[in-house]
């Protein structure tokens, strides 16, 4: 969790100055922190976003987390590969994604 969390805090002015276009982060622990610094940080450049996470049960990601962090992918307007795997998406979160994608697309 720490590693990733350096990693992760690292990495959000990199992904902008850099106009980083695809980011995949998979087989990870993403804890609340890192989740939202992650999405706050996308750049509107991101084309492709896949994150696949495990949960060890220490600060797991929920829908209503999910729901938050979501509407920051509005900003990234040439999305156009998002996969997430282990991010508890429900009710809430579909509903943010479904209020999203109208606008990642415009």
């Amino acid at each position: 969790g720490a590693d990733l969390a350096k990693i992760i805090y690292k990495l959000g002015p990199a992904m902008i100055n850099n106009n980083i276009t695809r980011l995949v982060v998979e087989g990870c622990c993403l804890g609340v922190p890192e989740a939202t610094f992650l999405f706050n940080n996308l750049p509107d450049v991101m084309e492709e976003l896949w994150i696949s996470c495990e949960h060890d049960g220490e600060d797991v990601l929920d829908d209503d987390i999910m729901a938050e962090c979501i509407p920051s992918l509005a900003n990234c307007t040439g999305m156009r590969k998002l996969k997430f795997n282990g991010l508890n998406l429900s009710t809430n979160s579909c509903a943010a994604l479904g209020a999203v994608f109208p606008r990642m697309s415009a």
